[in-house]
């Protein structure tokens, strides 16, 4: 099964509006300089928020100038970071905001995420474990820990924090799709479809469920089923190579060359070999496929 990864990226958490300014630091009284800093966190996110990433660092380092010793500073750097897949960048930032507020659950959260992201599953744990000892189970901690465990193949231990997760909050979508993920390596490929069934149901604009309804219903032997999954995913902005290629699997199952060549040769163009060789395998069958 694929990694869902959208729902890591919608866990970070960012920190910024005034209203969770006062919840992200020591709770200390503010003076003339730090409300300057709050005004630069808020610009910010400003500007991260109208796509200026570029400013959107430069101002938050500014801020980490001024005060190097406020972890909020530091979290909302490693944020924009992290948005933009410069993991080593927020691993940094994250770090060091935890250690200015080591009892901050929004900080080892996001320290979590960033290691997650970065392959580093172990300390992912670590972070999450911390965080949710800190505080009361959030639905969104438990789905983060839920996942550090999938990667660490320690899958009865991910399943019971999904269902946790679920029973805290019912309407979020991601956590089925990912609980899904688990059954789907547990071979339980009815219940990874009926959750997956419950996320589209809940929220039908993330592509990432449909493609992996897709890849279970190609498990299961309904091809035509997945067809449309996959066709849906890519409708909705999602274009990677194993996508396309799995499309292109499915079609060929279907007996449609010409779509399937199409999508293997879209795939093998972006660097995805398996891709390529299918694509000469149909090119020799059916030469029509290509034209």
């Amino acid at each position: 099964m694929n990694v869902i990864r959208r729902p890591l990226l919608l866990g970070l958490s960012l920190c910024f509006s005034l209203a969770l300014l006062f919840g992200c630091t020591t709770g200390a009284t503010h003076t003339h300089g730090q409300d300057t800093i709050i005004d630069l966190l808020a610009r910010s996110e400003a500007e991260f928020r109208q796509g200026k990433t570029d400013r959107a660092l430069e101002t938050a380092s500014e801020a980490i100038g001024l005060t190097p010793d406020r972890a909020e500073a530091w979290n909302t750097r490693g944020f924009v970071y992290a948005s933009q897949g410069l993991m080593g960048q927020a691993l940094s930032d994250f770090t060091q905001a935890v250690r200015l507020h080591p009892t901050n659950t929004t900080y080892l959260s996001n320290l979590g995420i960033a290691h997650l992201e970065s392959g580093k599953a172990d300390q992912a744990l670590v972070a999450f474990d911390q965080a949710l000892q800190l505080g009361p189970p959030s639905a969104l901690a438990l789905q983060h820990r839920g996942m550090a465990y999938r990667h660490l193949g320690k899958l009865e231990d991910a399943l019971h924090d999904f269902n946790a997760a679920v029973g805290l909050s019912g309407r979020d979508a991601t956590i089925y799709a990912n609980r899904a993920v688990v059954y789907a390596l547990q071979q339980q490929y009815r219940e990874a479809k009926r959750d997956l069934d419950l996320a589209a149901g809940l929220n039908g604009t993330i592509p990432e469920i449909y493609q992996s309804r897709g890849l279970v219903e190609m498990l299961i032997g309904r091809f035509d089923k997945a067809e449309k999954d996959f066709s849906q995913a890519v409708a909705l902005g999602a274009g990677d190579n194993l996508l396309l290629y799995n499309r292109g699997v499915a079609r060929s199952m279907l007996g449609d060359s010409t779509g399937a060549q199409e999508d293997y040769t879209r795939s093998c163009r972006n660097g995805y070999l398996p891709a390529c060789s299918f694509s000469q395998i149909i090119s020799r069958i059916d030469p029509s496929a290509g034209l």
